[in-house]
């Protein structure tokens, strides 16, 4: 039997347990082991791109860290892969973005909806869209009105709020597949999809599709990005030690 593959996640917010990953670990049983962490200093949660810039140092040396603990491959749990380049400089084990992998899922069936949070996240996923070629192919942005954190205080209200959502963008903006924009809507896609007699595959969850997506890329293996050199860096408490983290060929 092949050996199990160490899946690492990385959750760019600072608090632990806002979600229940117990399902998605079951999910995996057999095909690899997750293990997870947050972030000790960042936002809250990234609904914005001052979000981004504040949780990406943290994601970039929890990437390395996690590289130095045995991980086989990283997915950044966030729809707006804060870190996700920068983190693929600084270790040698694959690192999967769930909003670039989601996006891709998703382009693969046809015209695509993102169903994310708020309504004011849109221009980011039509950058994150155009930024991987799939602005021809994005459809439509809705958001739900349930911020990231409180998607969990009440899941049956906020799937409620997601499904009507989505049919709104598939009847009316011409969405062959919807993906959301929340990895915090884990777990959300079964019910919606069931709610709106979709087949599977039609709505895609994001969080489960990054960690097979890394699954995959470890069997595959690949080349690896090169290093950025060492160098002292200020003011950013979260990389104090990046340095003596960072990849020895760096310096070569």
């Amino acid at each position: 039997m092949a050996e199990e593959i160490n899946v690492h996640v990385i959750t760019p917010l600072i608090y632990q347990g806002f979600r229940d990953d117990a399902r998605l670990a079951d999910a995996f049983k057999g095909m690899c082991r997750i293990s997870a962490s947050c972030l000790d200093k960042g936002p809250a949660s990234v609904e914005s791109a001052v979000d981004e810039v504040l949780a990406a140092p943290g994601v970039v040396d929890a990437a390395i860290r996690a590289e130095r603990a045995g991980a086989d491959v990283v997915v950044i749990d966030c729809m707006l892969d804060p870190g996700l380049e920068a983190s693929r400089e600084a270790v040698s084990i694959p690192v999967i973005g769930a909003g670039e992998a989601g996006l891709a899922a998703a382009a693969e069936r046809g015209r695509f909806s993102v169903v994310t949070v708020l309504d004011r996240q849109a221009h980011m996923f039509r950058d994150l869209a155009r930024r991987h070629g799939l602005s021809d192919q994005l459809a439509s942005v809705r958001g739900i009105g349930v911020p990231v954190l409180a998607l969990e205080q009440d899941r049956n209200a906020a799937i409620a709020r997601t499904t009507p959502a989505c049919a709104a963008a598939m009847a009316e903006d011409g969405a062959e597949a919807i993906v959301f924009g929340c990895t915090g809507m884990l777990g959300f896609a079964e019910p919606v999809a069931e709610a709106m007699g979709m087949p599977d595959g039609i709505v895609i969850d994001p969080l489960p599709n990054a960690v097979r997506a890394a699954v995959a890329a470890v069997r595959a293996g690949g080349p690896e990005r090169p290093a950025p050199e060492r160098k002292a860096t200020a003011g950013f408490e979260a990389w104090t030690c990046l340095s003596d983290l960072m990849r020895p060929e760096a310096d070569a």
